[in-house]
Parts: structure tokens; C-alpha cells; sequence
């Protein structure tokens, strides 16, 4: 992924990856996300790999999971 200096504009996005019940849990539910960051380049049109590596405006793939109250 590409480095990130003073200067740059950072664009992202996230996307819904997959939720989930929690079974002892009636009041919060889980979502998994996926956020790319890029660096001086809008995301209009969702830049991420360039062939197998990643695209050399990338500089964040996070994969995460979080708890919303339902």
C-alpha cells in the first residue's frame, strides 16, 4: 500500500461485507465492513487492486467488525 505525507487528500469508502444476530444478544446486531482509503484520487470509481497488487493510490483495507443497537 502506498505511503501518506502532509498534503495529501485521503478519499474513502466502506461497503457491507456480511452481518450477523448475536445469539444472547436481543439488542445489538453485528455488521462487517471493509473501508478503503486513497490517497489523492476520489473513489467514484472504487479503486483497489491493479492486477494482483494493490492500486498505488491505496493506502488503507480495513476489514472490521461492529455492534449496532437494532
Amino acid at each position: 500500500m502506498a505511503p501518506l505525507f502532509a498534503g495529501h487528500t485521503v478519499f474513502a469508502w466502506s461497503e457491507v461485507l456480511n452481518t450477523a444476530e448475536l445469539p444472547a444478544r436481543r439488542d445489538v446486531g453485528a455488521v462487517r465492513l471493509r473501508t478503503i482509503a486513497t490517497k489523492d484520487r476520489p473513489c467514484a470509481d472504487f479503486p483497489l487492486k491493479a492486477g494482483e497488487e494493490y492500486d498505488p493510490a491505496v493506502v488503507l483495507d480495513l476489514d472490521y467488525w461492529i455492534l449496532l443497537p437494532q
